[in-house]
């Protein structure tokens, strides 16, 4: 455990650690270690010993550590006792001792072994980090920064090993909830097929799924600047509690070449709105989904087909193109697919068959 732990702090203060080893090192501390490897300090021991200028690689961070490390003498064991055995001294002290002289030999093992993989190309490294939520589920994930991601269903993040050395970027294909790290050296960046976002630090919803109609971004504190990739010489600010949702242009695809030539001049149809809240909710509705309820404010069938889809796994197809128009207001949270069916006729009239995982509206 001692070396595993000493391993993850490591890589935690140097900003290697992975989602996965983030959540493990938090779980260790809990259990107790925390009292013998307190890690706040730590980090700003480190800090303090290896200040770097922000647009520094992390294979420079790793070689002016490793210079350090040439020169230590012979002398490290006496050392290593002397801190031991000065108990009169403070906690930060002990530690700064013990990082310095007395744990060369693993700290030396730490670094040689990431930069390693560093100078190496290391397969597992150089490839980009993916994390995707699975269907019918969501994800909640810790960037390295300590931002907070969560993903709905059928989601996928996925960012570079050079996050947070100049800039935090993410892409992101489906939904996802961000709590950012503020961090104005370092703006977070998130991209996704039609828009891009870039914020210091924030909490918005953001949902870009590939086969949907429109892109919605929704803030609830601070503030972002919005980029529609189409049109990306405009800049959009939203402000809390503001929401911008955009066209797609899926449709394209299935037009003539004139056709197409003339479309993609558009500028795609652009919303800005406010977003909806609930008195007895404690999320506005296009950040519901954290709390596995499926919500819709006035949303086209042809829309909420999409969201009933990925929520319950099945596939929809509509044999009426009027029906795909109708517009529905409502809210779920258990309900299976042919009582929320049901419920939604209890609005409009529409009719649908159920073939195993797929339903028929017409």
């Amino acid at each position: 455990m001692i070396n595993n732990i000493w391993i993850l702090i490591g890589k935690k203060v140097s900003g290697e650690a992975s989602p996965e080893e983030l959540l493990e090192l938090e779980e260790l501390l809990r259990q107790g270690a925390a009292d013998q490897y307190p890690l706040p300090l730590l980090e700003e021991i480190w800090k303090n010993e290896h200040q770097t200028n922000s647009d520094e690689k992390l294979l420079n961070k790793w070689e002016a550590f490793e210079a350090k490390l040439d020169v230590a003498d012979k002398n490290e064991i006496d050392e290593a006792a002397q801190v031991a055995e000065s108990k009169t001294s403070g906690a930060k002290q002990k530690i700064i001792k013990f990082i310095k002289r007395g744990s060369w030999l693993v700290a030396a093992s730490l670094v040689l072994g990431v930069l390693w993989f560093t100078r190496h190309g290391d397969a597992a490294n150089n490839k980009p980090n993916e994390i995707s939520a699975p269907k019918n589920g969501i994800s909640k994930i810790q960037l390295p920064d300590g931002t907070k991601v969560w993903l709905n269903s059928g989601s996928k993040l996925v960012y570079g090993n050079d996050f947070g050395t100049d800039f935090r970027k993410v892409s992101l294909v489906g939904e996802a909830f961000f709590d950012v790290v503020k961090d104005a050296k370092h703006p977070f960046i998130v991209t996704t097929p039609t828009i891009s976002i870039r914020v210091l630090g924030t909490r918005f919803n953001l949902r870009s799924y590939k086969n949907d109609k429109t892109s919605e971004a929704a803030l609830i504190r601070g503030q972002i600047e919005l980029t529609v990739l189409r049109n990306p010489e405009k800049k959009i600010i939203l402000k809390p509690s503001e929401k911008l949702t955009v066209i797609n242009n899926e449709d394209v695809a299935g037009k003539t070449n004139t056709q197409q030539a003339n479309v993609s001049e558009e500028i795609p149809l652009i919303a800005l709105s406010r977003i909806h809240q609930a008195k007895q909710d404690t999320l506005p509705s296009e950040a519901l989904w954290l709390e596995n309820k499926l919500a819709f404010d006035a949303e086209d069938f042809e829309g909420l087909a999409k969201k009933l889809e990925r929520r319950y796994s099945v596939s929809i197809v509509f044999e009426n193109e009027e029906v795909k128009k109708l517009r529905f207001t409502g809210k779920f949270q258990n309900e299976p697919i042919n009582k929320a069916l049901r419920a939604l006729q209890t609005t409009t009239n529409f009719h649908y068959k159920i073939d195993s995982n797929q339903i028929v509206i017409y």
